[in-house]
């Protein structure tokens, strides 16, 4: 695998897109594509790519079927990304899937050894709508730094439920929580040891997409999120160096960029805002 290889360096942007085959990855995918970006796309859902793989430039876009809590087969979608292009610009981290059980109904399965003790939960959302994006996050912060700029955009997907607490998918709620933090986190370290990189996520609202179909049948129209309010608050995150650590909140036609809570007290506001760590590094430890 190549590391550097600037003669074979693409002169287009290149983004990396989890889940780009269906919903709001691929509503960003083809604005991207309508303005010459190169795209690799990763989705799973073989029937989602062969949908949609027909509808794009095969020179300037790779479709990769994968799956995302694989760490090895992320690593190898980003490897094969840098490999043909030789840089990469944005990763928009989006796929995603709901609850699979409800938390709070009794057990009906249980551990062999351990009869009455319920066997582990379903678990699967907080591996794909956390954990993968952990390992999107890595890989591509090792990427960005083999640009000559060293610089990158990473976009999350996040929930309204990583602002609010989803009541009827809590487990969602957990992961998107975490993405909110995770990208709040990640934006004040990076800007604070000077890379050029920047970290961004999205809460939509209630969006017409694959997950979202029982839904759509009872939810009034106009309090349904169009893809168009999604790709606008993507692309500003993917074309404006200045955003870093800002949280889009995307609901109907609107975009609220939400600020993190205010600190309780002082006390707080020590700890938390990289005070302790400047004492520690003054006692040298």
């Amino acid at each position: 695998m190549a590391a550097n290889g600037d003669a074979a360096r693409s002169s287009a942007p290149v983004a990396y897109i989890t889940g780009g085959a269906s919903g709001m990855g691929l509503a960003v995918a083809q604005e991207m594509a309508a303005k010459g970006w190169n795209l690799t796309i990763v989705d799973l859902n073989e029937k989602s790519i062969s949908a949609v793989e027909a509808s794009f430039d095969p020179n300037r876009t790779t479709f990769i079927k994968a799956d995302v809590t694989d760490y090895e087969a992320q690593a190898k979608a980003f490897a094969q990304t840098w490999d043909k292009w030789h840089r990469l610009d944005v990763v928009f981290a989006n796929a995603g899937i709901g609850d699979r059980i409800d938390f709070l109904a009794p057990a009906t399965k249980f551990l062999p050894n351990l009869p009455g003790v319920p066997a582990k939960p379903d678990e699967l959302v907080i591996d794909i709508c956390l954990n993968a994006m952990v390992y999107s996050a890595y890989l591509a912060l090792h990427f960005f730094r083999q640009n000559p700029s060293k610089a990158g955009k990473i976009v999350f997907t996040s929930s309204m439920c990583g602002l609010y607490p989803g009541d009827s998918i809590p487990l969602y709620t957990a992961a998107k929580h975490g993405i909110v933090g995770l990208t709040r986190a990640l934006a004040k370290r990076l800007r604070i040891v000077g890379e050029p990189i920047t970290v961004n996520c999205i809460c939509p609202g209630l969006v017409d997409t694959g997950l979202t179909g029982v839904l759509m049948s009872v939810c009034p129209p106009e309090y349904v999120t169009p893809r168009s309010t999604i790709v606008r608050a993507v692309m500003g995150f993917a074309e404006d160096d200045s955003l870093s650590g800002q949280v889009a909140e995307c609901s109907v036609d609107k975009i609220h960029y939400r600020k993190q809570p205010e600190y309780g007290d002082a006390e707080a506001e020590y700890i938390m805002t990289n005070k302790l760590e400047a004492a520690l590094k003054a006692r040298g430890v």
